[in-house]
């Protein structure tokens, strides 16, 4: 054998087992950080430019695929955790849905195909508001509409459906104590996001008196506020409540008992603009007396009829209001729908 041709054996041999070995190791795995990506050539700046000009096209156009995130489906280690309170909460919300379902089809049969509300209600979106709180029977009667601080400006259209499409009788704004509007708005806002601020315009709360209980200031900022929505109203919708058609209500849900009268309290403190507390006595009289009953005029003698008896609450000053300044022409067409 010649030494060229025992140098190719042992070369050929030697090559042999290098690669037999390599076949014999597991393939390593392959994760995305490290995929091995085939070498683009650098562009030039002129197509850079112009691939950066035709992906803004494609935006601008809307042919940006939507985001997707994955379905979240693992058990969570803690109950506080944000997927295990999202699960809880969902979970509850299916058996309270089963629970509500067994009102059965002759309850949803009654206002499946119509919506009669009697009531246009702005609420605060605070999730200790609820309407339970005063009308445990919503469903068909209230229209109702919840931002943050229970203002008009938020949701204007939302409003003017209410009253103008769905003749509702009665415009009800809500507000309630603790809530996180009113206090946002007494104080610097300049800190919070463009959007919240922009929220907050439609709040003025007037500037506590020096040396005032902060709770008693937060109520008081709270009607305030109530107040100041019913202005509003009463300047955009004054030719419905001049002709009878509207009243305009202001509330205050007081869960907290700022204003001493009970834990839950649903208190009237303002309608068609009066807020005195006589006036609101003598409303509240006459919406609690039986039907076809006469109110008692507060520390007065008991009325005999209906008659005298709407005559008397007209003589509390300013309780039926009939004029509104600033009213605007709200009214399309110039008609009034009467709401049945």
């Amino acid at each position: 054998m010649g030494l060229q041709r025992l140098v190719k054996m042992t070369s050929a041999l030697f090559l042999g087992v290098v690669v037999a070995t390599a076949c014999k190791q597991p393939a390593a795995a392959v994760t995305p950080e490290k995929e091995v990506r085939p070498h683009k050539a650098k562009e030039g700046k002129a197509r850079a430019e112009a691939k950066a000009t035709d992906e803004g096209k494609g935006q601008e156009k809307g042919d940006e695929k939507p985001q997707k995130y994955t379905v979240p489906f693992a058990w969570e280690t803690s109950k506080a955790e944000p997927l295990a309170l999202t699960r809880a909460f969902l979970k509850e919300s299916f058996e309270d849905n089963k629970t509500y379902m067994e009102h059965g089809p002759k309850f949803f049969s009654a206002f499946a195909d119509a919506e009669l509300p009697r009531a246009t209600v702005i609420t605060c979106s605070d999730s200790r508001v609820q309407p339970q709180a005063w009308d445990e029977t919503s469903e068909n009667d209230d229209y109702t509409i919840r931002n943050f601080g229970n203002t008009l400006a938020s949701d204007d259209g939302s409003i003017e459906y209410g009253i103008e499409q769905l003749h509702t009788p009665l415009l009800l704004i809500i507000g309630h104590t603790g809530c996180g509007a009113v206090k946002a708005a007494s104080g610097d806002t300049s800190k919070l996001s463009k959007g919240m601020q922009a929220q907050l315009k439609g709040l003025q709360i007037p500037h506590a008196a020096a040396g005032k209980n902060e709770n008693q200031a937060w109520a008081e900022g709270v009607i305030a506020n109530v107040h100041n929505q019913v202005a509003s109203a009463l300047k955009k919708y004054g030719k419905r409540v001049q002709s009878g058609s509207l009243t305009v209500v202001g509330a205050v849900f007081d869960f907290r008992d700022d204003l001493g009268q009970g834990p839950g309290k649903f208190a009237i403190v303002d309608v068609n603009g009066n807020g005195e507390a006589e006036r609101m006595e003598a409303f509240m009289a006459a919406i609690n007396e039986p039907e076809g009953k006469a109110p008692k005029k507060t520390g007065k003698r008991e009325l005999g009829s209906t008659e005298e008896a709407v005559h008397s609450l007209a003589q509390v000053q300013g309780i039926i209001t009939r004029e509104v300044a600033s009213a605007s022409n709200d009214s399309p067409g110039g008609h009034e729908h009467s709401h049945e």
